[in-house]
């Protein structure tokens, strides 16, 4: 029986990988298809050695295991094309082209750390619209998911998301939308809450939510049914669970831990360290000045010098003064 029975498990363990292995042979990252002008071409080299699987975590979230040709345009700045995003951006999609143009003259900023950052970002929202079978998702569910495919989270992401939530008000998520055409401040705002919100609902209904949502909207569903199919709960309520979540107490605690405040506390730390270290030599110096004129009067009595109080220059200077010199001044 046991015999048999490690037979059973053998015969498991290979289809297994037998059906992991085809899984891997039939699912291909997207391959970039690079296009710069001469001026760029260090750049293109820098896009065009990227490592396939960084685009992995994309593939996962949206389940697209055979994502095809992404074309990456670099644009150099005053460019037509450059000129279509705003003068922070460093990059946009345009995922109905299959095509991601980058700007790579210009420093990339939060949510992306660099060039590969934004890259993988880009190509996420390509994978992202090819999923949901080029249905429109909504632009915070899109973000979302490319922050999470472009790179690991850092403290940054929590401190932001916590500023986000806790010091604005509170916004229904078409209006999360919306912010993204407003300016740098209130663009940011936006990443932080679609980041903020894309990262409760996978913690709350699984890593595979996203692509469930998009499969069910690649068949035709619009996108809070899809919601409603892939979670089994209404899209409102899930909205109003993650404002009544993220107020409460325990979500300051990454905004009191983010980089920004732990080095504040440092400096006031070593300020404090400091002042510290500065009353202790003031009570040293105070101690042995003390000790110093301890000794002082001991020695000057047994000499029979006059003590402390008593002026010797004041016979001095009355002759002084019987000269009409002024008196000395130490």
């Amino acid at each position: 029986m046991e015999a048999l029975t490690e037979r059973r498990l053998a015969r498991l363990l290979v289809g297994t990988a037998a059906l992991l292995g085809a899984a891997v042979a039939v699912s291909a990252p997207p391959r970039l298809v690079v296009e710069a002008p001469p001026a760029l071409a260090a750049y293109a080299r820098e896009v065009e050695r990227l490592d396939p699987t960084a685009f992995l975590p994309a593939m996962e979230l949206t389940g697209l295991w055979d994502p095809g040709d992404v074309r990456v345009l670099l644009a150099p700045e005053g460019s037509a094309l450059a000129r279509r995003a705003p003068s922070w951006a460093v990059a946009y999609a345009d995922p109905p082209a299959g095509t991601v143009v980058l700007i790579p003259t210009r420093t990339p900023t939060w949510p992306d750390d660099g060039l590969p950052d934004v890259v993988r970002h880009e190509v996420a929202h390509v994978l992202t619209f090819r999923a949901a079978g080029g249905r429109a998702v909504p632009r915070w569910f899109d973000e979302g998911l490319a922050m999470a495919a472009g790179r690991e989270r850092v403290l940054e992401d929590d401190a932001r998301e916590a500023l986000a939530v806790l010091t604005g008000e509170r916004l229904r998520f078409a209006q999360v939308d919306r912010l993204f055409h407003g300016g740098r401040s209130d663009a940011n705002r936006a990443y932080a809450l679609s980041s903020a919100f894309f990262g409760d609902l996978v913690a709350r209904h699984g890593p595979a939510f996203p692509r469930r949502v998009l499969r069910w909207m690649a068949a035709g569903m619009p996108f809070e049914e899809a919601f409603r199919s892939a979670t089994g709960v209404e899209f409102r309520d899930e909205s109003a669970n993650f404002w009544r979540s993220r107020r409460s107490l325990e979500r300051w605690l990454p905004l009191l831990t983010s980089t920004a405040v732990v080095w504040f506390a440092i400096v006031l730390l070593a300020a404090w360290a400091v002042r510290v270290a500065r009353g202790r030599r003031a009570a040293r110096l105070a101690a042995w000045a003390e000790e110093e004129r301890a000794a002082l009067r001991a020695g000057t009595l047994e000499a029979g010098l006059p003590e402390d109080g008593d002026d010797p220059g004041t016979e001095a200077d009355e002759d002084r003064k019987k000269d009409g010199d002024p008196p000395l001044v130490n």
